[in-house]
């Protein structure tokens, strides 16, 4: 989504709240639904559930009604006010997982690099989302980085795409999540490795409140000099490249796969619009799933006190005419 387009929504939505941004003092926090801005600490802070999944994970944060059986958080707030919360502490979204057709590669999202940690009480301090995560191999906490800012995008008809699907805060590659991991994270099932850390995170339901902080350079930045290629002089060994048998192995590359180019990127395209339409669906009939079982409990309920004997309820057994032996 290009930033000159969010502009345009963050005019309607700051006409559409009662939020006078410029005219208030930085060290007044500004909200949204769900959502407090602080700008002098620099931090949004967004109200929470906690989901106990059981499974592999694909997001930290999602909005009530995403794909919840695959995020440790779930929110009442808009990923489009996160979004403008992001845009009132001054960030511009970078960009999320792409395809470069001049590169012929996918290229990793990025952005402005932000810090997620949540506070699991008012009296707790806060720590880093890693840790309510864990390797589904090792067991291990996910290691403690930053995620980055990409940005969702506007569809056609003008709505936040990120509002349709539900996505907050990735921890796989996805292009319409606002809050991305900066390195490419294949979302496809039999890649996924991380679960929720039952010794961090908390019980199902628990308020929590997740903390965006912009952090250090954008995702991509370099900072300080360039440094040079050592001289031949430098090198330790006499090991050289066969340059003949790379370049017969690139000719044979570009000769077999680089005209199926097209094709390739249009398989993968359609591969992740069924997967996620699947997704979609299977989430749907986990609702619908539960809202049976909902229904039959509560049958079972009704059941077993219509069919439970009460004391009192029936005539004593007579003792009349009764023989001693």
């Amino acid at each position: 989504m290009s930033a000159t387009s969010f502009r345009c929504l963050l005019m309607v939505t700051v006409l559409a709240f009662p939020l006078v941004v410029a005219a208030e003092p930085a060290s007044r926090p500004a909200s949204l639904p769900f959502i407090e801005i602080d700008r002098a600490a620099r931090q949004v802070r967004v109200q929470c559930q906690a989901i106990r999944v059981e499974g592999p994970l694909e997001f930290f944060c999602v909005a009530v009604g995403g794909p919840e059986h695959e995020a440790v958080l779930r929110t009442r707030a808009k990923p489009s006010d996160v979004h403008l919360a992001l845009l009132m502490l001054g960030l511009e979204p970078g960009e999320p997982v792409r395809f470069s057709q001049s590169a012929q590669k996918w290229l990793a999202p990025a952005g402005p690099p932000i810090r997620v940690s949540v506070r699991l009480g008012k009296d707790h301090a806060a720590i880093p989302a890693g840790r309510l995560m864990r390797s589904i191999d090792t067991k291990q906490p996910m290691p403690d980085r930053p995620f980055v800012f990409t940005g969702s995008r506007l569809l056609d008809d003008g709505r936040y795409a990120a509002d349709m699907t539900g996505y907050i805060v990735s921890i796989v590659n996805f292009d319409l999540t606002p809050i991305d991991v900066p390195q490419l994270a294949s979302n496809a099932n039999d890649t996924l490795s991380w679960e929720i850390n039952p010794d961090v995170a908390p019980e199902m339901g628990s308020a929590v409140t997740m903390i965006l902080e912009p952090v250090g350079e954008a995702a991509g930045e370099k900072s300080g000099p360039a440094t040079s290629q050592p001289s031949a002089s430098a090198r330790l060994s006499d090991v050289t490249v066969d340059q003949a048998a790379i370049d017969r192995m690139k000719s044979l590359w570009e000769s077999k796969v680089s005209p199926h180019g097209a094709a390739l990127r249009e398989a993968a395209q359609t591969h992740y619009e069924v997967i996620n339409a699947l997704r979609r669906e299977q989430q749907r009939l986990i609702d619908e799933a539960d809202r049976i079982q909902r229904l039959i409990d509560e049958l079972e309920r009704k059941y077993q006190d219509m069919t439970t004997p009460r004391p009192g309820s029936g005539e004593s057994p007579s003792h009349e005419g009764a023989t001693k032996e």
